[in-house]
């Protein structure tokens, strides 16, 4: 059953993101303006718990693998860390993390206080939430042969899973690129490049430890996988299939917001996605 939650808020500002806490997954958190509203299923007619620790527009939010702690990264750049464990959710740490806005932010899978963040200055940092300074930056230049390319390469969406060591970044070029994460001296190495959109990318996930899955504003789901060998795919719609980088080209048709997906005990890949219409689409890839 669906239900509007505005009334129990003290804002009628857009929803911007939502996250569910997967130890608690009665908890979920969502996010209008520069506040993060915490609810429980189980009661929905009123607000559990309310964080008021930024002060600009919150972009992204997400819950640690443990279900202790939460992220939140805004358009100052910014980026909270809260232990929801706490009553009140107690501020664990708060850097500026980026010269622009920050649009997204994940956790490093087993690596404790370890997240990535992706921006509008073009860069990814790999960060120790306990210091200020990144423990690595993975920098994408907006310059070509001295001329300013049109759709400069932010970084729209990054990615994580909890058991694979890939992240995966979605920029507004249209790029995708993938990168393996080694150890705590090395962190994330460049690994590949999946197939450009043919325009900005707004959202990558991981569905699985090696299945990626992009989408553009040009309209199209693209389902890669990063393994070797070709990929027997079969879709809902007509698919393009590129026996080189085994991607899938699936032509949503509209602009995509947003896209979410899990691979089921059954080697299914259930892909939920978003656009700018009131309709979700579920496809289904095997």
């Amino acid at each position: 059953m669906a239900r509007d939650l505005s009334e129990s808020t003290s804002s009628r500002d857009p929803v911007n993101c939502v996250a569910v806490n997967p130890r608690e997954t009665a908890r979920f958190y969502a996010t209008a303006d520069d506040v993060i509203y915490v609810y429980d299923k189980r009661q929905l007619s009123e607000v559990y718990d309310v964080y008021m620790d930024h002060e600009d527009e919150i972009n992204e939010v997400a819950v640690d693998e443990k279900g202790q702690y939460l992220i939140s990264c805004d358009d100052d750049g910014v980026v909270c860390c809260v232990d929801i464990k706490k009553n009140g959710g107690k501020l664990v740490s708060k850097h500026q993390c980026h010269d622009n806005i920050c649009a997204t932010a994940q956790w490093v899978p087993s690596r404790t206080a370890e997240i990535v963040t992706g921006g509008m200055d073009c860069k990814i940092h790999h960060r120790d939430l306990y210091k200020t300074r990144p423990l690595k930056t993975l920098t994408e230049t907006a310059q070509q042969d001295g001329v300013h390319v049109i759709n400069p390469p932010f970084v729209n969406s990054v990615a994580t899973h909890w058991s694979s060591r890939y992240m995966v970044a979605g920029y507004g070029s249209g790029a995708v690129k993938v990168w393996r994460l080694g150890s705590r001296k090395v962190g994330y190495t460049p690994f590949r490049s999946l197939p450009q959109h043919g325009a900005g990318t707004g959202c990558v996930c991981l569905v699985d430890p090696a299945t990626v899955v992009s989408g553009g504003n040009d309209g199209f789901v693209h389902i890669s996988s990063l393994e070797g060998g070709a990929s027997n795919g079969t879709s809902q719609l007509d698919s393009a299939v590129s026996e080189e980088s085994c991607t899938f080209k699936l032509l949503h048709g509209h602009k995509i917001n947003w896209l979410s997906g899990v691979r089921t005990s059954g080697g299914v890949a259930t892909v939920y996605v978003c656009d700018q219409s009131p309709v979700v689409t579920k496809y289904t890839v095997r």
